[in-house]
């Protein structure tokens, strides 16, 4: 449950803090021996017009900007692996697609299980969904993630590092949500298949949870 509170945190401040606002000028500034606590602008991952995303959904290509969050994985799914990843992509253009893929991830290249994938294209009474992220604990599956390569951009200068992933996932089904087959005045389809994902160059913070532990003191303090 815990996991599900952060995880609906974050989707809403990535919502709200798409654009990136520049640092003020008071911002580097160091009191008392530590570094400022975070504004919400940087415990987000930054959505740009940089298409970092290649991915297909029953042959059709699809390319978006893509952002990680990425968590500690408290519920230890695979011994040896420390964190869990939410890979998010969505554009109100075109079709208005929508894909997440939520998988375990180190801070090394390897292959790693995909535990939860989401699909959403269409818009209002056209809009179609499948596979549920929220609504159910992370398990794992036969579906993999590949990481090819994982930098050390070093420092963040706030407890912990940021790094850099690039990587594929293997071609894998989404099924549709229950509810919406439900409605008969649709002709929604059981299932799509989500296509090989090919990601560059994505970035997130190994600590993610304590940056939004002190933004929030930040935001008590000034409230």
């Amino acid at each position: 449950m815990k996991k599900l509170i952060i995880l609906s945190t974050a989707i809403f401040l990535f919502a709200c803090n798409n654009e990136k606002k520049p640092a003020s000028a008071d911002s580097d500034k160091i009191v008392n021996g530590e570094p400022p606590a975070p504004s919400l602008e940087t415990t987000t991952a930054d959505y740009t017009s940089t298409t970092n995303l290649t991915y297909s959904v029953d042959g059709k290509e699809i390319k978006h900007s893509a952002s990680l969050l990425v968590t500690k994985d408290k519920d230890k799914l695979q011994a040896g692996v420390a964190f869990f990843c939410m890979l998010t992509s969505n554009s109100a253009a075109g079709n208005n697609e929508s894909v997440t893929v939520n998988f375990l991830l180190d801070t090394k290249p390897g292959t790693y299980p995909v535990v939860g994938r989401s699909f959403q294209r269409g818009k209002n009474a056209d809009g179609e969904l499948f596979g549920s992220i929220l609504g159910g604990k992370p398990t794992l599956t036969e579906y993999k993630v590949t990481i090819t390569e994982c930098k050390d951009l070093g420092d963040n200068n706030i407890g912990g590092h940021k790094w850099s992933i690039s990587g594929y996932w293997d071609p894998m089904p989404i099924k549709a949500m229950p509810v919406m087959l439900m409605d008969k005045t649709k002709n929604h389809p059981a299932e799509v298949q989500l296509g090989k994902g090919t990601f560059t160059n994505l970035t997130f913070d190994d600590n993610w949870e304590e940056m939004m532990e002190k933004a929030m003191d930040k935001m008590k303090k000034k409230g």
